[in-house]
């Protein structure tokens, strides 16, 4: 919802500033999403009056004037002569910047100075100055000063003064659904009201009376009642339809709407500013019954077409809606109007729709069809029942004024069964007991009546079993608009907003323990993620929805949505790389393409034919695997796989957590060009690494490999080890064999360390791969690799006839475990 500030002034008074509005109204509970300043014509310029004209003092043609510009009095030097004491005049402010003319490099800006050695706080205006045609505004045209109209309100904004738009403020407000009454100008100025305890204005629609016995111009039927209680209508014939005038235009353009012709803008803006959407028909492409224009307000046969204002013919449901005539549908009820009797620039007598739609007819209807509009988005939240009639006289009177006309008859307002108000009790006592602060009687019943609610009856007696001596509840009509409020705990919200619930002090709730089961699982949740950070990674949170063609790619077990929010939202997540892949991709299309990030979640995944929520953490990486450097050799290297697995092996280090065990897959996935599992102790599965599908890289737009893992998370926590131990430095000496051998390309690192530790050679301390070479010299399918093996003893240096034959056991394994032929 869109609402300016001068609009919100046109219902109510207030005078806190545009940030200071956005505030109040977020503490009321109305977020506001975004504020867009608008800079009209002719800022800063105001209507002044001038109260008192001398001569200068050291110049004979100019004057030192005395001048009011609304706020207060202040001094000019002008050197027009036309002008004298009391006439009005544009006085353009100190710090505001004239009209710029053709051929200007920089606007002229007025400041505080001296002329002649005589200060002079601003500048009276000419039409020349301003770039204005005085005759054009039906002013005189004269040298000096333009002469403002004697009526002019001294400090009005010369924009306002000729008819047009200043500069303003825009609010992009978030309204929740159950508030409905928000999704209108008067109803986010009802909230200021109540809060700034100034009244509302809510336009006079005065129009000219029927005679008591004209007849009705239009009949409705109304065939669906359960799905349009009330539906009013007016006729005006004799319009001529045409561009709006600018004050329409300009409200409508300031929040998005483009301006159609003088009469659907009226719609439009009698439902920006009440809340109730409205329609206009050509009333002369109406079918007649007995001479009469009838509207039927009925379901829609089975696989009956309608085409809409939008070209678009669709098919209709047995329950959907339609606004008809005798022989035809003339609109979609409560979501577009239809193609036979739109508006058009020959149309010359109007029929006006106001009514009451049920919300979840609407919102079904809106939903199977795709078809989304300002009109189903306020009645499928609820619109107020309560104003279709003054909703439709507010816009007769506005179609009246720009487009001429005049009524035809009565209204008709088909409203077979109004509802009784609702009304909610209140049990006073109850605000402090649910707020923790206890306020006045009269102070929660001032609030309740600023919003609009009234006092029915105070009960006499006590309520569910409360002391005889305890306050009489007292029970609330509630108005039309507030279709929210249904119980005593609702009125009593609305106490604490108009309170100020900055004004309410926090308190630690009655029996609260203090610490909870999860806050165990939280601090592993930040061990894990303080890590990684330390580790180089950005943290990423992705959604928990996401396209159903990635996830298959990932797991083809997924859990569909019912009602998707669109079609890159229609699965839950049985992984987090479909989301950190469109991290990944944001981030690219935004110019930074060397990221390293994780994420940790949960992912839903079928377990026994049932959903299950699970933890995991991912990582995902692409681009230069450090930072660009002017110098190094490795200054250009992009991350690769053994990135991945590094940060995998240090994570499970840092936890405590030994024997994992790698799976090279042998051939690729539709997600994977080259994977690996990863298991603990070779039987439960922790999770998989590998390169993404350049297939799906080029997909995303994604230039240089990107590596992927992601691990179980609960089974990492579970099978976490905290406890540490330590040893003393070594004492004596180590001695180093470095063995080059030639091993088929199949053979992997952990068959190589399998194989020296079924070695049980004594002594050996660690082992290291540190190069690995193809090429000349080296067999098609082989690799010549080659490790380092270091010995040492913790009680005594090592003799070496004891390392060569430690050494030589080392050598035998290998030869007999990976088929190792040793290089020279």
């Amino acid at each position: 919802m869109k609402v300016t500030l001068n609009w919100l002034r046109q219902h109510v008074d207030f005078a806190w500033s545009p940030d200071e509005l956005a505030e109040r109204l977020t503490l009321l509970g109305i977020e506001v999403e975004g504020i867009q300043r608008i800079a009209g014509d002719f800022d800063g310029i105001v209507v002044a009056q001038v109260l008192s004209r001398d001569k200068h003092p050291n110049a004979d043609k100019l004057s030192v004037c005395r001048v009011a510009d609304g706020r207060g009095e202040r001094q000019i030097v002008c050197g027009a002569q036309n002008f004298k004491a009391g006439d009005k005049v544009p006085l353009i402010l100190p710090g505001s910047a004239l009209p710029p003319k053709p051929g200007d490099a920089q606007p002229f800006v007025i400041k505080v100075g001296k002329i002649r050695n005589v200060e002079s706080h601003g500048m009276l205006c000419s039409a020349d100055e301003l770039g204005i045609d005085p005759e054009a505004i039906g002013h005189a045209r004269e040298d000096g000063l333009l002469l403002l109209r004697g009526d002019a309100p001294v400090g009005q904004p010369f924009a306002e003064y000729l008819g047009r738009s200043g500069s303003d403020v825009v609010y992009d407000l978030e309204v929740t659904p159950n508030r409905p009454d928000l999704n209108s100008v008067i109803g986010i100025a009802r909230e200021i009201a109540a809060l700034s305890g100034n009244p509302l204005r809510i336009p006079a629609a005065e129009l000219p009376a029927a005679a008591p016995d004209a007849r009705p111009a239009v009949a409705v039927r109304l065939e669906a009642p359960d799905l349009c209680p009330r539906y009013t209508a007016r006729v005006i014939r004799g319009v001529r339809v045409g561009p709006s005038p600018d004050w329409l235009r300009a409200w409508l353009e300031k929040v998005g709407l483009r301006s159609i012709n003088n009469v659907v803008d009226v719609t439009n803006f009698v439902m920006l500013e009440t809340g109730q959407p409205l329609h206009a028909f050509d009333l002369d492409l109406l079918a007649k019954v007995d001479g009469v224009p009838t509207v039927v307000v009925r379901r829609a046969s089975a696989d009956e077409t309608f085409v809409t204002l939008d070209g678009v013919q669709r098919t209709l449901a047995s329950e959907t809606l339609l606004v008809a005539d005798a022989g035809k549908g003339i609109a979609l009820a409560g979501i577009m109007g239809g193609r036979n009797t739109e508006i058009q620039a020959t149309t010359r007598d109007v029929l006006l729709e106001s009514a009451w739609f049920q919300p979840t007819n609407i919102r079904r209807t809106s939903k199977a069809l795709g078809l989304r509009t300002d009109a189903s988005y306020r009645y499928e939240r609820g619109a107020d029942v309560g104003v279709a009639e003054a909703a439709s006289r507010r816009a007769a009177a506005l179609i009246l004024a720009t487009a001429g006309g005049a009524l035809d008859g009565p209204v008709v307002d088909a409203h077979p069964e109004p509802a009784a108000p609702r009304q909610v009790t209140l049990r006073n006592h109850k605000v402090g007991e649910l707020l923790g602060i206890q306020l006045p009687t009269e102070e929660i019943e001032c609030h309740l009546q600023q919003l609009g609610l009234r006092p029915a009856s105070r009960r006499p007696r006590p309520v569910d079993g409360e002391a005889p001596g305890a306050e009489e509840p007292v029970s609330w009509v509630i108005p039309t608009w507030r279709v929210d409020l249904k119980r005593e705990a609702d009125l009593i919200e609305e106490v604490a907003r108009l309170h100020g619930v900055d004004k309410i002090p926090s308190t630690a709730p009655r029996g609260a323990k203090g610490s909870h089961p999860y806050d165990v699982v939280h601090d592993h949740l930040m061990e894990v993620r303080r890590f990684l950070v330390g580790m180089g990674l950005v943290e990423a949170q992705g959604q928990t929805l996401v396209g159903d063609a990635l996830a298959r790619a990932v797991n083809a077990d997924v859990i569909a949505l019912a009602n998707p929010l669109s079609s890159d939202m229609d699965v839950l997540r049985p992984s987090l790389l479909p989301g950190l892949i469109d991290t990944l991709r944001h981030n690219l299309s935004r110019r930074n393409g060397d990221v390293q990030l994780f994420e940790i979640g949960r992912v839903f995944v079928q377990s026994g034919g049932q959903p299950r929520e699970a933890w995991r953490v991912a990582i995902a990486l692409t681009g230069l695997r450090a930072p660009a450097f002017w110098s190094g050799t490795d200054r250009d290297a992009k991350c690769d796989v053994f990135d991945a697995k590094g940060i995998v092996e240090e994570l499970a280090e840092h936890l405590g957590i030994r024997g994992m065990a790698w799976t090279r897959r042998s051939e690729p996935t539709p997600f994977w060009v080259e994977s690996a599992t990863i298991a603990l102790g070779g039987r439960q599965e922790l999770g998989q690494l590998g390169q993404l599908s350049p297939v799906l890289a080029r997909r995303h737009d994604l230039r240089d490999p990107v590596i992927l893992a992601e691990l179980n998370l609960d089974l990492l926590l579970a099978r976490r080890n905290p406890s540490r131990s330590f040893k003393p430095l070594p004492a004596f000496p180590s001695s180093r064999r470095d063995v080059a051998m030639i091993v088929a390309e199949s053979v992997t690192h952990d068959a190589v360390l399998a194989a020296v530790k079924g070695a049980k050679a004594g002594n050996l301390e660690s082992v290291e791969l540190f190069d690995v070479f193809r090429g000349k010299h080296v067999p098609a399918g082989q690799k010549s690799v080659a490790y380092a093996f270091t010995y040492r003893a913790s009680d005594r240096t090592l003799k070496d006839e004891e390392v060569q034959a430690a050494h030589g056991k080392v050598l035998e394994a290998l030869k007999a475990g990976v088929g190792a032929a040793f290089r020279e």
